[in-house]
């Protein structure tokens, strides 16, 4: 039985094309990524330091109650200029991997990332959202890490995989306005628009500098709110080659942070980023909290 079982998965595996095969490993890498120690399924906190001492810490009594925490490591001070984080000296608190008690802190947006402390299975940084700041808890022990087994996908179609050409139009804007999920309003610039052809039609879409190789594209479309997360998908294509190509695979769209952890804050994509068609490729949504 085992044989004949192990001879069909060959089979099956000689079937597909170099294609598919290429987007079974993306999507086996996919995975393992988020499944990582503090992948986004371990955020499980997202806590808004409003006031000039933070206290946090399992307890009740804290501004920032914590699972899997002592009941109280001790507090962030958030001053016009500063935030310094100060821990009891009986809590084994690391802060970018030494024992420290009282440290300053960087954001996420900080050239270097942020500074990170860590206690058992647990870790925690500053997020700079607009003119808030707010700390993010991670723990290797979450419940909806435990829970994240697989990622639902559409049937991968290839016919999806398209080329798009950046374009330099006159009417176009320089930035694009959109949302987060804290309601915060955001605007950026453009790093290119990319038209493309899919079923004989065109579409433009918004990009996003991600970093010097890749773009960010943040896409709704008719399955939005439906098979997919209702706050769109993400896609992340190489930026155009010398002749202003970009290859789009919408195999590739992801669900958003949010649909892993409640705890994100994840943007929205703008009204201009809405495909008027149904997108059947990609990751659907997942239901893990």
């Amino acid at each position: 039985m085992r044989i004949l079982v192990v001879s069909m998965l060959f089979m099956l595996g000689a079937c597909q094309s170099p294609y598919e095969k290429e987007i079974v490993q993306w999507r086996a890498d996919r995975l393992a990524e988020l499944k990582e120690p503090y992948g986004w399924p371990s955020v499980v906190g997202l806590f808004w330091l409003r006031n000039t001492l933070s206290y946090f810490g399992a307890s009740d009594t804290n501004d920032f109650m914590i699972a899997n925490a002592p009941s109280s490591f001790g507090h962030i001070e958030k001053t016009d200029t500063s935030l310094i984080q100060k821990t009891f000296k009986n809590k084994e608190v690391y802060v970018d991997g030494i024992l420290n008690h009282v440290a300053p802190l960087k954001t996420d947006l900080h050239p270097d990332g942020p500074t990170l402390s860590t206690f058992g299975s647990l870790q925690w940084y500053i997020l700079e959202r607009g003119d808030r700041y707010y700390l993010r808890v991670k723990d290797t022990l979450s419940q909806t890490r435990k829970a994240l087994q697989s990622i639902p996908y559409f049937p991968t179609d290839e016919s999806y995989r398209v080329k798009a050409v950046v374009i330099n139009q006159p009417n176009l804007s320089d930035t694009i306005t959109y949302k987060n999920i804290l309601d915060q309003e955001i605007s950026n610039p453009v790093a290119a628009y990319l038209s493309f052809n899919l079923a004989g039609q065109e579409y433009i879409l918004a990009a996003l500098d991600n970093d010097d190789e890749t773009y960010f594209i943040m896409i709704s479309d008719l399955t939005s709110g439906l098979t997919t997360y209702g706050g769109g998908r993400y896609l992340y294509p190489k930026k155009a080659d010398k002749e202003g190509n970009v290859i789009l695979d919408f195999n590739k769209l992801i669900n958003p942070p949010c649909v892993f952890t409640p705890h994100a804050t994840c943007p929205f994509p703008p009204q201009q980023n809405h495909l008027p068609i149904e997108m059947n490729v990609g990751e659907k949504e997942l239901h893990l909290y």
